[in-house]
């Protein structure tokens, strides 16, 4: 039941919250108290193994949602992130209807990370678009409204064309359930229903995860949002989209598409994220370029890059958000998220951001042995390979030599306090970044983390760390003129029409 009332829970408290019209604080500590109870109660019926609950029925079909090591998983990050969410606005004067809003968006999250039934996930990829697409507007500044617009309008053609994909899964496989609609699959693996389908789901969800040709409403968006939302966009907003690819890929046969996506994800986030000029912006495009490191690990197959892929959606959720959350509070003290402002006026930068900033770039770049080092080891060692391992390489490198321009911010001396609230948000991040290793080597398979930390494992972090230095010093003269057309609403959409082709002829020939 905890599947169910995990969602419900939040609902419920969203539902107060407007009711009462006052005590949102309240609310969102009680929820989180809900929440880390009933999760706990989850991990212990998941000591037994995966288990699958159906709710609701007709003629013996259901509503399907799992418990297993991806929803665990996703439902702590959630959690993680609200509770840093909540200490990071705690002196902020929230709007009821905006912590209402809060409530709605992780409610949904937690449904998404568990059910495996298409319509479902429709229905609630169409809550999380909404409830999305208030809090990025939520200041009500015309670039803020305008980012929300667009953001709207690519997530309602994507559910469009996704739920014109359940329309031909249920037509041909008369199942909506994943394991129902699998088995199908199954039976004839080389039917063309098979390859529209999983063309126009993949599309749908593409859209929602942070793909590159598909995802191009995002670097504005995540830019243009308040922090403590660019945070939850980023750090769990995203993976829901990333859990559902997960689960169409074991339905479908996706390892082509999605390993080649992955590519384009990764290369052209990192380029774009190279010679970014705004803070903010260079941190979406490396939420771009983060999820392609978790596509080619679905496309590897294995069982440690599958696993790792779940690492790597976690440890990305930890760190990501906490970038957001620094770069917002010091472009709100600067005045400006502009690299060379935020550099030029470092002094302005609390020190308790500056320490929160320190530990999210150690992260995200791969030092030993913070969480971005100890998911990317695990996706490695499950990618055999050698081209991919090259590929994973350059792309560690470029985020090296990316947030470099950000490095210069840590090193200044300055008097500023941070507020407590935030202080403890950025503990509670940092700490899980710092201790990632530990925690998910005691909850993950002894074998896949026996083959993982070894010596070259630490060796190729330390060089992508040292070719990425060196990148920085001849990318910082040398800045092209990248174009920007395809983050247009109208070219946007003739590109996602161009990726839903891309990948049905990858899935036609693989």
């Amino acid at each position: 039941m905890t599947a169910l009332v995990l969602p419900l829970a939040r609902f419920l408290f969203g539902a107060l919250t407007v009711a009462v019209g006052h005590g949102t604080r309240v609310f969102l500590v009680l929820s989180a108290v809900v929440d880390a109870v009933l999760i706990a109660g989850m991990c212990t019926v998941l000591r037994g193994g995966a288990c699958t609950v159906t709710f609701g029925g007709w003629k013996g079909l259901g509503i399907a949602f799992s418990i297993d090591i991806i929803s665990a998983a996703m439902a702590a990050l959630a959690l993680t992130l609200s509770v840093a969410v909540t200490l990071y606005t705690w002196r902020d004067r929230m709007r009821p209807s905006i912590a209402a809003l809060l409530h709605l968006l992780l409610g949904a999250c937690y449904a998404l990370a568990f059910t495996k039934d298409l319509f479902n996930v429709y229905v609630l990829f169409e809550l999380v678009t909404l409830a999305s697409f208030l809090l990025v507007g939520a200041d009500r500044r015309p670039r803020q409204v305008w980012a929300s617009l667009r953001y709207l309008i690519f997530s309602s053609f994507a559910l469009s064309v996704f739920l014109f994909g359940v329309a031909v899964v249920y037509t041909h496989g008369n199942a909506l359930d994943l394991d129902a609609v699998a088995a199908a699959v199954a039976r004839s693996p080389g039917a063309s229903w098979v390859h529209v389908a999983a063309a126009l789901l993949v599309t749908g969800v593409a859209v929602k995860a942070g793909v590159f040709l598909f995802a191009l409403w995002l670097p504005l968006a995540h830019s243009q949002a308040p922090p403590a939302v660019s945070a939850l966009l980023s750090g769990l907003v995203v993976k829901m989209g990333v859990v559902q690819l997960f689960r169409l890929s074991l339905a479908f046969p996706l390892g082509v598409p999605l390993t080649v996506l992955g590519i384009l994800t990764a290369l052209l986030g990192i380029v774009y994220a190279l010679w970014a000029h705004d803070a903010k912006r260079m941190l979406a495009f490396h939420t771009l370029s983060q999820i392609g490191y978790l596509l080619v690990g679905f496309g590897a197959g294995s069982e440690a890059a599958r696993f790792g892929v779940i690492d790597y959606a976690v440890a990305h959720g930890l760190f990501k958000a906490l970038l957001f959350l620094a770069v917002g509070e010091a472009a709100a003290v600067v005045g400006s998220s502009r690299v060379e402002r935020l550099v030029a006026e470092r002094r302005l930068v609390p020190r308790g951001t500056r320490v929160a900033l320190a530990v999210a770039i150690l992260g995200i770049i791969g030092v030993p042995p913070f969480a971005g080092f100890a998911a990317k080891a695990v996706v490695e060692s499950g990618i055999s390979s050698v081209v991919i391992r090259i590929f994973v390489f350059v792309v560690s490198a470029g985020t090296v030599a990316s947030f470099a321009k950000l490095w210069p911010v840590v090193f200044a001396r300055s008097s500023v306090r941070t507020a407590p609230p935030r202080a403890a948000a950025y503990g509670l991040l940092g700490t899980a970044v710092v201790l990632f290793l530990p925690i998910s080597r005691a909850m993950g398979p002894a074998a896949v983390w026996a083959a993982t930390l070894r010596g070259s494992a630490y060796v190729e972090a330390l060089a992508a760390i040292a070719v990425g230095a060196a990148a920085y010093a001849w990318s910082r003269r040398r800045g092209p003129r990248l174009p920007e057309r395809l983050f247009r609403l109208e070219e946007g959409v003739l590109v996602v029409l161009a990726g839903f082709l891309l990948v049905y002829a990858l899935l036609r020939g693989s």
